[in-house]
C-alpha cells in the first residue's frame, strides 16, 4: 500500500492589481435590523451633567481661580438634568436619553453562565441614536451625546434628599432633577444573529427592564425607578400612533388603576 504524503498547501496568488473587497461582500447583510418599544413601568429620572458642573470640574483640574459660590437655583438644576434634543414640528421641546444607558442595561443581563456572554453582546449589538451636540466646559471643544427620544408626558421637577462627598465628609443636600412619569423609548438597531439570536436578544431586553433599569435610582443602583418592559404588538401600535400624532398618550395600566 502506497504511503500517503502530506499535501503541500498551495501558495496564494498575488497580483499587482488592487482587490475590490466591496465586491466580495455577501448580498445578505451580516447584521439584522430590528426595532422595539421600551415602555416605562416606573418613572424615569434623568440626570445630565450641567454646564455649570462641568465648568467647575474643568476649573478645578486646570487649577483656575475658584469663583465665589453662586446661590442655589433649583429650577436651573432641574432644566440642566434634562437631555434636550431640539424641538418638534409644533415647536415643543424634545427630550432624550443616552442610548449607551440602554445598551449597558441589556448587557448587564448577559452572562456566560446563561449561555450569552457579555463580550458577545457587546460586539453583536448596535443601537442607533441621534448625535446631539451639547455645550462643553472648554470653549472650542465638542461633546456629541448619542440620544434616543423620550416619548410621553412632560418632565416634572422632583426633589430628593441625597448625600454628597466621600467617607466621613458626606453631607446631606437636596437634588432637583427631571422625572418622566409616563414614558417610552423607540429603539432601533442591528444585531448579529450568528452570535446573538433574536430569542436571546428578546430575553436580555425583557430581563434587563427589571434587573437593571434606566436612569437614576434604578434597580441596579438600589432603587426602583426606570423599570421598563418590552412592548407587545398591541402596545407597539399604540405608541407608534402616538408618536405620529394620530392618537392620545397611551396610559399604562398601573396608572389607570391608581386614578380609579
Amino acid at each position: 500500500m502506497a504511503k500517503k504524503t502530506k499535501a503541500t498547501p498551495s501558495e496564494p496568488q498575488i497580483s499587482d492589481k488592487p482587490v475590490n473587497l466591496g465586491s466580495l461582500l455577501s448580498i445578505k447583510p451580516i447584521f439584522q435590523p430590528f426595532h422595539i418599544w421600551l415602555v416605562g413601568d416606573t418613572p424615569l429620572i434623568t440626570h445630565a451633567w450641567s454646564h455649570k458642573a462641568k465648568l467647575e470640574m474643568l476649573q478645578k483640574q486646570v487649577k483656575a481661580t475658584k469663583a465665589g459660590k453662586e446661590p442655589r437655583d433649583p429650577q436651573a438644576d432641574f432644566v440642566s438634568s434634562l437631555y434636550e434634543m431640539g424641538k418638534d414640528a409644533k415647536g415643543r421641546q424634545i427630550y432624550g436619553f443616552p442610548v449607551t444607558g440602554v445598551k449597558n442595561a441589556i448587557m448587564s443581563a448577559a452572562h456566560k453562565d446563561k449561555g450569552i456572554a457579555r463580550s458577545g453582546v457587546l460586539s453583536a449589538l448596535w443601537l442607533n441614536a441621534d448625535m446631539v451636540r451639547t455645550r462643553p466646559a472648554l470653549a472650542g471643544a465638542i461633546c456629541d451625546m448619542p440620544l434616543v427620544r423620550i416619548y410621553g408626558g412632560d418632565p416634572e421637577m422632583r426633589e430628593d434628599m441625597v448625600k454628597i462627598g466621600a467617607g466621613l465628609n458626606k453631607v446631606a443636600s437636596l437634588a432637583y432633577r427631571g422625572q418622566f412619569t409616563i414614558w417610552a423609548l423607540k429603539i432601533s438597531g442591528r444585531f448579529n444573529p450568528a452570535v446573538l439570536t433574536a430569542e436571546a436578544l428578546t430575553f436580555l431586553i425583557s430581563e434587563s427592564g427589571l434587573s437593571a433599569g434606566l436612569g437614576e435610582w434604578r434597580n441596579e443602583k438600589k432603587g426602583i425607578f426606570g423599570a421598563f418592559h418590552l412592548a407587545d404588538l398591541k402596545e407597539q401600535q399604540q405608541w407608534e400612533k402616538y408618536a405620529e400624532g394620530k392618537s392620545p398618550l397611551p396610559i399604562p395600566q398601573q396608572y389607570k388603576q391608581a386614578a380609579e
